[in-house]
Order: structure tokens, then C-alpha cells, then sequence
């Protein structure tokens, strides 16, 4: 892998996968939002929850990383990193797609715990620990946890748990979807230790993982608290409505923590605004992202969601006509 690919922390976005009418991927729009982010100074994450992943094919999966690939180097972002979604079922099949997703220009993948067996699996530590050191023995590129227990029918992994798979030297961070700041702080702790990185050093004979290990809450709601608790950026869905305001959040809050007491008192601000539109953002769900897209930025930047998630209500269109309307011209003032 390339040095410059490295993942470098700092806020990332999820997105969206566009779809047509017929629920048909939108491959032009998908592309035009990723050039869009990148551009905003986000960091690019492909086909996780935000992207329907569960609901696409694995040849949609292989198209979709091709598409947002080659739009990065299209447009300048040769250099950039690509997090690609790559769980599935079992360890076999995350495997496989994996692999897929590395052909098809993933540089690293984030990989969730399969919910589907959580009645057994659930209880059965091991087996979750298994799943995942099997994924990073196999995978070609570096792999970041994915801890979302509503995603993954109420499995969260603790610190500890976590923490033993950090030492794995394929294993790059973890996303915290589960809102747990101290479980983020003890994961932080322990990756930055002194143990852990001469641990990490001696490990590193194929030298697949290098820079920080990254420890990242699931949502922007958190960023200047979970900044000054160690975390080393941020994945928001978020971020594809208000791209430029979630950078200038971290920018202004890493600012402030080093010591500029202007750039704090603005992070508080802004903190306070990405707050309330992310609570928006999770309230109106994927098909309410979507219609942000199409309803602010650009018709067709969204389209509707795959059944089983339901279309979009009236009540979620209006939801975001006002409470997000003052956060979308704060976005376009930037």
C-alpha cells in the first residue's frame, strides 16, 4: 500500500448510494457526491450502513468501488484512502468480498459483526473474536471494526474485546457506532500506550498497517468531546449533507484543544449546531439523507432507499425543510 494512502484520521463520511426511480444504483450520482465530499475535505467511506451495503449485490459492491475509485483519480484524489464496507454472513463470505473490494480499489475495509446468529453468537465471545481474526488473517488490505450494535442485532463489543483484536497487526482501528465515548477513551488509551505501539512495531513484519491505530465514534454529535478523550477523527453520515461544516468542526476543535482559545470558543458553536443537525440527520434516517441531497444539493444526488427500508414520509420531508434549512445556509456561507 502506498505511504500516501495511509489512513490519516480526521473526519469521514459514509455515503449514500444513489438510486434511481426503480431503486437501480445511480453509478454518475454516486460518483458526482463523492467528488463533491472529497473536495470538502472529507475522508471517503464506501458501502457501509449509510450505503444500503446489505441490500446490494456482491457485483454492485465491486461496481460501486470502481465507480468511487475511479472518481477520485479522476478528480485529483489519487492519493486518497478508500474504507470500503466488506462484512457479510461469515467469516467465508466477508472474506471473499473483501478480497473483491481490494481488486476493485479499496485500500482499507471496516467490517461489522454478522448479527444474523446473535441468539447463539451472541453469547458466544470466542466465536465473535474468531470471526474477526480470521477476516484479518485473510484480508489483502487493513481492516477497522465496526461496532454498531443496532446494525448487528444488539452484539457490542467491550473495550477489552476490542482492545485484543487492536493487537492484531492487520487490524487498523475501530468505528464506534455504539455512542460510548469512555469505551472509546479506553480503546484510545491502550492503542497509544507505549505497550501497544512497541507491541504493534514488532509485529509489523509485512508492514500492511502503519500510522495511528484509529479509534472513531459513529457520529459528529460527539466530535469535540471525543477529540479531547484521544479519538483520532470521526465517520458521519452527516457529513453528506454538511460536508464543509463537519471539517471546519474538527479543524477548529483539534485549534482549540492545541491551545487557541478563539478556535475553542467557535468549536463550542459549531459542536452546538452539528449536534442538533445530527440528531436531525438520525431521525430522519437514510431515506431523510437522501431527500436532503435531492431536496438542497442537487435532484437526483439521492434518490429513494432499497425496500425493506420504507420510503420517505411527509413528516420526514418537512422535518428536513426546517430544521435543517438553517444548517444548509450555514454550509453554503463556508
Amino acid at each position: 500500500m502506498s505511504a500516501s494512502r495511509l489512513w490519516a484520521g480526521g473526519p469521514s463520511v459514509p455515503l449514500v448510494t444513489a438510486m434511481n426511480a426503480d431503486e437501480s444504483i445511480n453509478y454518475d450520482a454516486l460518483a458526482k457526491q463523492t467528488v463533491r465530499l472529497a473536495k470538502a475535505g472529507l475522508g471517503i467511506v464506501l458501502l457501509g450502513t449509510n450505503g444500503e451495503a446489505s441490500h446490494l449485490s456482491n457485483e454492485e459492491r465491486r461496481k460501486c468501488t470502481v465507480v468511487v475509485r475511479k472518481a477520485l483519480d479522476d478528480n485529483g484524489f489519487k492519493d486518497e484512502p478508500l474504507l470500503v464496507g466488506t462484512g457479510s454472513g461469515s467469516a467465508e463470505t466477508t472474506i471473499t468480498v473483501t478480497k473483491e473490494a481490494a481488486e476493485a480499489g479499496a485500500t482499507h475495509s471496516i467490517v461489522i459483526t454478522p448479527g444474523y446468529f446473535s441468539f447463539a453468537m451472541g453469547r458466544d465471545r470466542k466465536a465473535i473474536k474468531d470471526f474477526f481474526k480470521k477476516v484479518f488473517d485473510n484480508s489483502p488490505i487493513p481492516v477497522m471494526i465496526y461496532n454498531f450494535p443496532g446494525a448487528a442485532a444488539g452484539i457490542d463489543l467491550n473495550s477489552d474485546e476490542i482492545n485484543e483484536l487492536a493487537d492484531h497487526p492487520n487490524c487498523f482501528g475501530v468505528k464506534l457506532t455504539c455512542a460510548m465515548i469512555g469505551k472509546g477513551h479506553r480503546i484510545a488509551a491502550y492503542t497509544q500506550s507505549e505497550e501497544f505501539l512497541a507491541k504493534r512495531a514488532s509485529n509489523l513484519k509485512s508492514q500492511t498497517v502503519t500510522g495511528q491505530f484509529q479509534v472513531l465514534p459513529g457520529f459528529s454529535e460527539s466530535t469535540l468531546p471525543a477529540l479531547l478523550s484521544r479519538h483520532t477523527g470521526c465517520i458521519t453520515g452527516t457529513g453528506n449533507a454538511i460536508p464543509k461544516t463537519i471539517r471546519k468542526l474538527w479543524d477548529t476543535s483539534v485549534a482549540g484543544l492545541k491551545g487557541d482559545a478563539n478556535a475553542l470558543a467557535e468549536a463550542l458553536k459549531l459542536q452546538d449546531r452539528v449536534a442538533e443537525a445530527d440528531w436531525t440527520i438520525v431521525k430522519a434516517g437514510i431515506p431523510g439523507t437522501k431527500y436532503f441531497l435531492d431536496h438542497y444539493v442537487e435532484n437526483g444526488l439521492g434518490g429513494p432507499a432499497r425496500l425493506p427500508i420504507g420510503s420517505i414520509t411527509d413528516d420526514v420531508k418537512k422535518l428536513i425543510e426546517v430544521d435543517l434549512k438553517e444548517a444548509w445556509e450555514y454550509e453554503q456561507s463556508l
